[in-house]
């Protein structure tokens, strides 16, 4: 009966090992790795869109030495033409010496260039055959500048718009003639000066003929 008794812990005790190695054995397996379509499928719980990186702003075309020479360019315009238009006494302007002194007050704003070729013309005399033929003086008034295309280093193309004033004997206006008109300015050693000016000559033709 012993014998018996002790067979049968031998083989309960058999059994319980046998049970305890195979529960073990599967606890530690490897859980199997996913396959090919799960890893490239993106997960259908996400709903974040995807980071877009923003581009950089793109920077000025112009720098501020070329605005700062616009703006020096515009002064001298403006310096110019106020000055060409502004003509306050129409007795024997014409004269050898009104022509002159009109020149010489003329030439510090063109380059060398433009000055001979502006008196051969008789270019800088144009307001005053204006004021000659209408014998009314005149000024400038409402006038402004544009910037075109033509622009570059060391020059700057201006279109100008700009109304001519006719005044008479009291001051009072008599007559406003709008004119319009592309100015092309050199930078000279550092000076910005009128190197050509396509103005309004049909304008102007209206007033002196």
């Amino acid at each position: 009966m012993q014998k018996h008794s002790w067979l049968l812990s031998t083989l309960f005790l058999s059994l319980a090992l046998f049970t305890g190695c195979s529960s073990s054995a599967s606890s530690n397996a490897p859980e199997p790795s996913p396959t090919a379509s799960e890893i490239a499928a993106p997960s259908s719980e996400s709903t974040s869109p995807p980071a877009v990186s923003a581009a950089p702003a793109p920077e000025s075309s112009t720098s501020p030495q070329d605005s700062t020479a616009e703006t020096a360019a515009v002064q001298a315009a403006t310096e110019y033409k106020n000055s060409e238009y502004t003509v306050k006494d129409y007795s024997d302007v014409l004269s050898e010496e009104s022509i002159e002194q009109r020149n010489d007050a003329m030439r510090s704003y063109l380059t060398e260039d433009f000055y001979q070729n502006a008196v051969s013309t008789r270019y800088t005399s144009l307001p005053l055959q204006v004021v000659q033929k209408q014998q009314m003086s005149v000024k400038p008034e409402n006038l402004k500048f544009t910037l075109t295309d033509g622009t570059k280093k060391d020059i700057v193309e201006l279109k100008y718009n700009v109304d001519l004033v006719l005044l008479n004997q009291k001051g009072k206006e008599n007559k406003r003639v709008p004119m319009e008109g592309i100015l092309t300015m050199f930078n000279v050693d550092g000076q910005w000066l009128v190197q050509g000016d396509r103005f309004d000559n049909a304008a102007f033709n209206k007033l002196i003929n």
